[in-house]
């Protein structure tokens, strides 16, 4: 089990020896695939990414997805900012069935091009974080956000993308950019659990739950919530779907350690699938190796965690399985 609990980035947008031979070596539980990862026409992508499934039998391809500034497909139909979706719900100018339909466009035309998850929709509210969320957020009322997130996310679910909810637990609650330091915030209880609140509403609705490598004290004064036990213990509290860590490349936890430490540290604190955005396959391998010797030399100790994870992670590829043939009910979880 080197690479089961990972999904890492990639070079290019076709499939070379070096990107095969990886692929053959590790056998990553998935890929995550940015714009430079994404052929010239939608059938060079569908051809590229289902010759990726010819090589590692049931690897998960992920995406982000979002719409507005954040995607990394044209899609053949208009994907609105999440924000502009938000005007026009709290104008009544667009319906909840309305945002179902647009998010099974969405999850259809992912599906059809071999995509299995998409890292959307973003819950964190509206008018805190202008840094990196701005538009990318639906709402500032946590309600409106449960609303819209939920309709959406049920629609990619009809389409055939299992979607990913994110930044637990609120980047609105910090107004710094994670990718390139780490935000601190020391909000009170109140405005928390106004951050965490759609999160929560839309737990039956979504499979996996993102984190983000914000510190919010008052829950943890230390750590970040990637590697923070009491940030996913509360988390886990309503959410019993996988949750994954943002990027652990991001320049929020460079001080925690380097990569193939952070992998073994998010995990340690909860996190069941490793988010590495990094297309260098030496430092990949280096971090599967690393990861994959720690869990044997520790294992007594952390079987539990680990028994947590690989169920999961079996759990999620059933659930794949299932959507991918059309039988996965809405509400599973």
């Amino acid at each position: 089990m080197l690479a089961g609990l990972f999904i890492v980035g990639i070079k290019g947008n076709r499939i070379d020896k070096e990107l095969q031979d990886f692929l053959k070596t590790y056998k990553p539980l998935g890929i995550i695939l940015f714009s430079k990862n994404i052929p010239p026409s939608y059938e060079e992508t569908r051809e590229f990414i289902f010759s990726i499934k010819g090589i590692v039998k049931n690897i998960l391809i992920s995406i982000d997805e979002e719409g507005g500034r954040v995607k990394r497909i044209e899609p053949p139909f208009e994907l609105p900012p999440a924000r502009k979706i938000g005007e026009l719900y709290e104008r009544g100018e667009i319906s909840d069935d309305e945002i179902i339909e647009l998010g099974k466009k969405l999850g259809s035309f992912l599906s059809y091009l071999g995509i299995d998850i998409n890292f959307a929709p973003v819950v964190d509210l509206y008018g805190y974080n202008n840094t990196v969320i701005g538009d990318r957020a639906y709402s500032q009322d946590p309600q409106i956000t449960c609303k819209i997130a939920e309709a959406f996310a049920n629609g990619m679910l009809s389409g055939g993308i299992l979607p990913v909810a994110k930044h637990f637990p609120g980047h609105g609650l910090v107004s710094e950019d994670s990718h390139i330091t780490l935000p601190i915030s020391e909000p009170d209880q109140e405005e928390i659990q106004k951050h965490i609140l759609p999160f929560a509403r839309i737990s039956n609705s979504v499979y996996g739950i993102m984190t983000s490598h914000i510190i919010i004290k008052g829950i943890d004064n230390n750590l970040p919530c990637t590697l923070s036990p009491v940030c996913l213990q509360k988390l886990k509290e309503f959410f019993h779907g996988f949750i994954i860590s943002d990027d652990l490349c991001m320049d929020a936890l460079k001080n925690y350690g380097d990569i193939p430490e952070l992998a073994i540290k998010a995990f340690l604190a909860g996190c069941d699938i490793l988010l590495i955005c990094s297309d260098n396959y030496n430092l990949l391998a280096k971090t599967f190796e690393n990861f994959a010797k720690f869990i044997k030399e520790n294992r007594k100790e952390i079987q539990s965690r680990l028994d947590e994870a690989v169920k999961k992670v079996s759990l999620l590829k059933k659930q794949i399985s299932l959507l991918k043939k059309g039988k996965l009910k809405l509400h599973l979880i």
